[in-house]
């Protein structure tokens, strides 16, 4: 999905500029909060799934479920296993399997097909029109303010593809990583002179607001240097921090972040009187 995602920066940087981003900035509030009540509410019923790996044998059994005898085991075990195939194979678009299965306490529950069938994703033209289209307009939010895109491509892959969270993050990173490269280019190659160091060359479309087609906003080098040592230790103790805390407890740092972030942006907007404005505006229209 990244030539979307990167039609999408370009469409936005050199077709389509804002001088204003207060209303994306408010649209990618609201994303933001919905998605932390999505990722929430996965946590809560289990929906995401956060494990490490594929092995199942450490879970403890549901409440209530039948014991089954240590010398009878093995043959429930496989006669379960040969009602799990007769039940359906898992379906390429959900990862889940077609039908339920019931658990030895009675339970009905979907069943996961493994982490790396899920992760062969395979798509229907109905998904394949949404992925598209959603990843076009995460690269546009990437190019009016900065992010988006990766928390657009973590909701399609674990709400549509059941994508295991350390797969779509990781995901999701790296196209963000790609396209703040390609980001960057154009901000350093083609800002306005007054605005930085060369080339300055002429990359979008010319009009009143923008007559000499430049890309507006300069490289901070400065900041993106003393960040450079932050991702080089990250990527070193990241993975063994990733262990040690788990995946779930990682997500629901995560979804503090996300709150932290859309109260930041509630607050820029309300500071810059854009909900003041728009209060305004409403009262004039009565």
């Amino acid at each position: 999905m990244f030539p979307f995602a990167f039609a999408g920066l370009v469409f936005s940087y050199l077709v389509t500029p804002l001088n204003k981003s207060d209303e994306v900035l408010l649209a990618f509030t609201i994303f933001v909060m919905c998605l932390a009540v999505y990722i929430t509410k996965g946590l809560v019923h289990n929906h995401l799934d956060v494990s490490h790996s594929d092995d199942h044998s450490s879970e403890k059994p549901a409440t209530g479920a039948a014991q089954t005898p240590p010398d009878n085991r093995n043959g429930q075990e496989e006669k379960k296993e040969n009602d799990i195939e007769a039940v359906g194979a898992p379906t390429e678009t959900t990862g889940l399997l077609s039908d339920k299965n019931m658990t030895a306490g009675g339970a009905i529950v979907p069943k996961r097909a493994s982490r790396m069938e899920r992760r062969n994703i395979k798509f229907t033209p109905k998904q394949y029109i949404i992925y598209a289209t959603c990843c076009f307009l995460g690269g546009m939010l990437c190019g009016w303010i900065g992010i988006g895109v990766e928390k657009v491509t973590f909701f399609l892959l674990t709400y549509f593809h059941d994508v295991d969270v350390i797969a779509a993050g990781l995901s999701s990173i790296t196209m963000t990583g790609w396209l703040s490269f390609f980001a960057f280019l154009l901000h350093a190659l083609c800002t306005p002179e007054d605005e930085g160091i060369g080339p300055h060359f002429s990359c979008a479309l010319r009009n009143e607001s923008n007559p000499f087609g430049h890309v507006f906003g300069k490289v901070p080098y400065e900041l993106w240097l003393s960040v450079i040592p932050g991702i080089l230790i990250g990527s070193l103790v990241g993975p063994a921090v990733n262990a040690a805390v788990g995946p779930r407890n990682i997500m629901i740092v995560f979804v503090i972040f996300l709150l932290f972030d859309a109260g930041y942006n509630i607050y820029n907007l309300s500071d810059n009187g854009y909900f003041a404005e728009l209060l305004g505006l409403a009262e004039s229209k009565i």
